[in-house]
């Protein structure tokens, strides 16, 4: 979650303007499942103090386990279905925003985000406060409409906090992976490299490893590999010299009339011309 204006922590009213609908728990029901179904007036927090289950956010699948936290935006619609041989027991709860915050930003998490937090740092205490919305809303002992409203803004905080934590996570994890992709083919450009081997290499889909590498480095993996290519070909011209075919096969090329065209368009100039440019004296080989 981006620290923006519109972050409830960063709003004057913070989540103090919001209006508690319900509290409630599923728990000693196996069979417990609810078909596609949606609130239009709502959102939802659902969390997993223990089992399993299986759901469907906005189209998209996902499992969920103990310490799992999910958030229903209003309007998305979704599934839910507990695992029959590690039956769910949650706690959730209902809420709506008010005026001014309905207004500013009527959604509990942002689109783009996953709806489904895992666990980190805070869910122990997440945990301890949904248990106690729940127990307050359902024994609604005096006082315990003040106290539930309470909870369920220091519920609403905390959840975003737990947002941002795993957003910088993942952040994280991919600037990572999308240095260890770099470093790869730093080492190995010499190697037949293709964008599926890569993605089979480091596991994941070849769409997704050019996103990932392309927002970390601004350029997309083989641009950048025949970028690597060509500055180490560009070395070995300005400074031996090997002949135009031994260069091409050094960096990775076995087509040496290939290598030349792939050169020339990226370099701007034919590798013997650059040879010409760059090392005055040597006779060009090619």
């Amino acid at each position: 979650m981006k620290d923006s204006a519109d972050s409830l922590m960063n709003l004057n009213t913070g989540a103090f303007n919001c209006q508690l609908i319900y509290a409630g728990t599923v728990r000693d029901n196996p069979e417990w499942k609810f078909a596609l179904h949606k609130h239009d007036d709502l959102h939802e927090i659902i969390y997993i103090e223990d089992g399993e289950g299986f759901f469907v956010i906005d189209g998209k699948e996902y499992t969920a386990r103990k310490g799992d936290i999910l958030i229903y935006n209003q309007g998305i619609l979704h599934q839910e279905q507990s695992n029959p041989e590690d039956p769910l027991v949650t706690y959730s709860c209902g809420f709506r925003f008010l005026p001014p915050v309905s207004e500013q930003r009527d959604w509990l998490i942002p689109r783009e985000r996953e709806p489904v937090i895992r666990p980190n740092y805070f869910s122990e205490e997440f945990s301890v406060l949904m248990k106690a919305l729940f127990n307050e809303f359902s024994l609604r002992n005096r006082g315990y409409q003040l106290i539930s409203q309470h909870l369920l803004e220091a519920i609403l905080l905390l959840l975003e906090r737990m947002i941002f934590l795993q957003n910088r996570t993942e952040k994280e994890q991919k600037a990572s992976l999308a240095s260890e992709i770099k470093e790869y083919l730093d080492i190995h450009y010499r190697k037949k490299l293709t964008l599926t081997g890569l993605a089979q290499l480091f596991h994941i889909d070849s769409y997704y490893l050019v996103h990932m590498f392309k927002n970390n480095f601004g350029i997309a993996p083989i641009s950048y590999l025949i970028q690597r290519r060509m500055g180490e070909a560009m070395r070995l011209i300005a400074t031996t010299d090997k002949k135009i075919w031994e260069v091409a096969k050094l960096v990775g090329y076995d087509n040496p009339n290939y290598f030349s065209i792939l050169f020339t368009r990226v370099i701007g100039i034919s590798p013997s011309k650059f040879r010409n440019s760059h090392t005055p004296g040597i006779y060009n080989k090619e």
